[in-house]
């Protein structure tokens, strides 16, 4: 963790701190979380496993209606408020 202030003294070194670590640096202001500091590595693997979640629950949603349909308990709405009656 480091302050608003210490980012400003020591940027360079606290950068490189990061990448050497691989680990993200909690940036506080006033002691309250403000901004995550990590290496373009670090986010990159992070995106990739969002991307790979978002791809897991569509594929999931697609079986799911597949399965709906083939069961033939799709049902017709005519508005969103009738998805959750």
């Amino acid at each position: 963790m480091a302050s608003i202030s210490d980012l400003q003294r020591d940027y360079a070194a606290l950068v490189k701190q990061v990448k050497k670590s691989g680990q993200p640096l909690l940036v506080l202001k006033k002691n309250k979380l403000e901004a995550v500091l990590m290496s373009p590595d670090t986010y990159k693997k992070i995106m990739e496993k969002i991307d790979k979640y978002e791809e897991k629950m569509a594929l999931e949603a697609i079986f799911l209606y597949e399965e709906e349909k083939r069961k033939g308990e799709l049902k017709k709405v005519k508005t969103m408020d009738e998805l959750f009656e």
